[in-house]
Formats: structure tokens, C-alpha cells, sequence
């Protein structure tokens, strides 16, 4: 029996799941909440709470519409997915001369997997753990996405590791010092938010530009947006900074003194 498993939603990891499903016959594994997510994504035309992120960010108008076209090309392969098997994490999967341990790693997105190998020393990462980039890591409303990713990645260090086969980049070993360096980065993105808020108070928006030093395309401001709410979500839920809605809805960010 053929399988076909997928790490995780993103477009650009299941774009073609269906043609292979119905070329190949094979059974499909996910993780229960990459499933559940997908479901929602199919029912609604894009993110459900898409306009609610642009408001809180502060994100202006005209620049949220030409973001959201940017992003419908994406919307086609968000379609359900109906797994033979659903994955909780820990499961052990046979594969042709060993085994594939399924390890949970959310953060990147809800449901994300990597796959060790104990036979073979490997670890399929997905786009948990990269090399040369860093994976983007979105807030999702009443989550703290930035503190599961962290704790996904001190989920890995103890593993024996020596070869780290990821979805973006070449093959790569030293998963433990990657990791750090990718905690590192994380940590490093909050100490320069903190800085700036410390000057004065500023939305998602403003900080995106304050903190990229060339003009993103709308399609990749998105990502930067997100990626900022997630820090911001994350350093909020530890004390270390408070908001307050500005007239337009826009939450403006301060440390909490």
C-alpha cells in the first residue's frame, strides 16, 4: 500500500496531494489539526478571521486589498483533505527497511509533523527546522503559535540526529546548533520589537516597516504581518508588553511598565 503523507497545509506542500491521491490509489496521513484547519479554510473564502488580523495590525486599506489579492492564487488547494489516517503524534509508521516515529511539531502550523528515522539517524524536518531560513510562524487568534513553535524545536534536541532532510534547502547536520540558532533569532526579533516600542507605540504595521529595511511585495507583507502579531502575542502573554485600540482598531503596542 502506498502512503502519502503530508507535514503540514501550506500550499506549497500539499498543491498536488489530490492529483497524486487519484494517480497513485495511495492511503493519506495528516495530523488531526492541520485537518481540522484545512476543513475551515475550505468552508469560508480565505481566513476566517483574515480581516479581524488586518485591523489589529493596523494594516491600511488599500494595502490589506492588494495583500488579500495577493494571496488568492493560495486558495484553490485549500480544499478538505479526508486522511485514512489521522495522526495525534508518537505514532510509529513501517516504512521499507524501518521505521518513520512521528514527532508533533506546531508552531509553522497547527498540525505540523517531522518524521525520525531511528535506523537511519534522520530526521524528515518539513519546514520545521531550516537551514539557511527561518520558518515563518503566523498568529492564529487565542494562541500563542510562537511559544509552541519554540517548545516544538526543544522537542528535537534530544533526539541522536546526524543527517536533517528539510522541505526548502539542501540536506543539512548539527540539528541541535540550527536550533539554537533559530530560538536565538526568535529571541533576537523580540529584543528589537521591545526597543522600538520602547520609543514610542507602534502597531504590527509600523513595526513591519521599521524592521524590514527594503519594501515587501503585498504577498510577502502578509507574512511579515503575521509574523509580527505572533511575537507580539507571544511577548503580551509573558508581561513584557501592553496594547490599546486606537480609534481605526488597530491595536498599539507599549512595554508594560
Amino acid at each position: 500500500m502506498r502512503t502519502l503523507l503530508l507535514t503540514h497545509y501550506h500550499p506549497d506542500h500539499i498543491g498536488l496531494s489530490w492529483k497524486i491521491l487519484e494517480l497513485t490509489g495511495a492511503r493519506l496521513v495528516m495530523h488531526r489539526a492541520d485537518v481540522a484547519y484545512l476543513e475551515e479554510l475550505a468552508q469560508v473564502d480565505g481566513l476566517p478571521w483574515y480581516a479581524d488580523a488586518m485591523r489589529i495590525g493596523g494594516v491600511p486599506a488599500e494595502l490589506a486589498a492588494g495583500m488579500e489579492t495577493a494571496l488568492r492564487s493560495n486558495r484553490p488547494a485549500f480544499r478538505g483533505h479526508h486522511p485514512q489516517q489521522v495522526l495525534e503524534g508518537g505514532e510509529t509508521l513501517a516504512i521499507r527497511g524501518g521505521t518513520l516515529e512521528v514527532v508533533w511539531t506546531p508552531g509553522h502550523t497547527p498540525g505540523h509533523v517531522c518524521l525520525y528515522s531511528p535506523e537511519l539517524r534522520t530526521l524528515i524536518s518539513g519546514d520545521h527546522v531550516l537551514q539557511k531560513i527561518t520558518p515563518n510562524i503566523a498568529w492564529h487568534p487565542q494562541h500563542d503559535m510562537l511559544a509552541k513553535y519554540l517548545t516544538s524545536l526543544d522537542l528535537l534536541l534530544p533526539y541522536e540526529i546526524d543527517l536533517v532532510i528539510p522541505s526548502h534547502g539542501t540536506r543539512f547536520e548539527d540539528h541541535r546548533a540550527v536550533i539554537r540558532g533559530t530560538a536565538q533569532h526568535h529571541q533576537e526579533r523580540c529584543g528589537a520589537i521591545f526597543e522600538l516600542l520602547d520609543a514610542a507605540p507602534m502597531t504590527a504595521h509600523e513595526l513591519v516597516l521599521s524592521l524590514w529595511r527594503r519594501t515587501l511585495s503585498p504577498f510577502h507583507h502578509n507574512f511579515a504581518v503575521f509574523e509580527i502579531l505572533a511575537h507580539l502575542e507571544y511577548m503580551a502573554r509573558r508581561g513584557q508588553i501592553s496594547s490599546h485600540v486606537l480609534p481605526n482598531g488597530a491595536s498599539a503596542w507599549k512595554p508594560h511598565r
